[in-house]
């Protein structure tokens, strides 16, 4: 597999030493020939091209016309907006985006729905992760699906919780989340209706859009 990458930094390098330590065929499009030439030192393999990635006929120099992967992986999102969309003009490359800041992702995901751009943010990874470090008593993350914007979560009730001795369809729950299972000590699993009454001890299972993850915490645990 031929894997493209636009931007020579540090996670640029790592990247390419682990992809050619499995074998794959790597190139590096570096516009500070400086960082091209500390990356082919580290690696100890010359895979690093000089030149602008925003630059089509740069790119097309690098190969790209028969990259399997592009990765655009430079500090500055429309840059790495640039070279994905260069890509997609002269290749068939699957696209691997770093999005700095989070308000741009969707500016990546709209501009293919059929051939989508995969975006990465550190910001929200790291976010996520301390968030579910502080949630991790009460409520956790089981899976993500559609690129995280849905969420598998179980949330444990406690005594005297809000939703502690009601039944689901009075909860007061979002749109935006339904309740697939119960898990109760002692019990099988119960696969619940509105009318299931929810027991201090019992461990609730819900699939919610992450933008109402709180607001089934408040309603479930009482918590923020």
């Amino acid at each position: 597999m031929f894997i493209l990458i636009v931007g020579g930094g540090k996670v640029g390098t790592y990247l390419a030493r682990a992809l050619l330590a499995q074998g794959q065929e790597v190139i590096v499009v570096e516009k500070v020939a400086r960082k091209a030439q500390t990356l082919t030192t580290r690696i100890e393999s010359d895979i690093a091209i000089v030149g602008d990635g925003c630059d089509p006929t740069v790119l097309d120099a690098a190969g790209i016309s028969r990259a399997d992967v592009v990765v655009a992986d430079t500090g500055d999102d429309e840059d790495n907006l640039v070279v994905c969309l260069i890509a997609k003009r002269q290749s068939k490359a699957r696209c691997v985006a770093r999005v700095n800041n989070p308000k741009n992702k969707l500016i990546f995901e709209s501009i293919d729905p059929e051939r989508p751009i995969d975006t990465i943010s550190s910001t929200e990874i790291l976010l996520d992760t301390i968030n579910e470090h502080v949630q991790a008593r009460d409520y956790s993350v089981l899976t993500k699906m559609r690129d995280g914007a849905l969420e598998l979560v179980k949330l444990s009730i406690a005594s005297g919780a809000p939703s502690d001795g009601k039944r689901i369809v009075d909860i007061g729950l979002p749109r935006s989340s339904i309740v697939v299972a119960v898990d109760r000590k002692g019990d099988e699993l119960v696969i619940p209706s509105g009318d299931t009454q929810v027991k201090a001890g019992d461990q609730i299972i819900v699939m919610v859009h992450k933008d109402a993850r709180d607001e089934v915490r408040r309603a479930l645990v009482g918590k923020k």
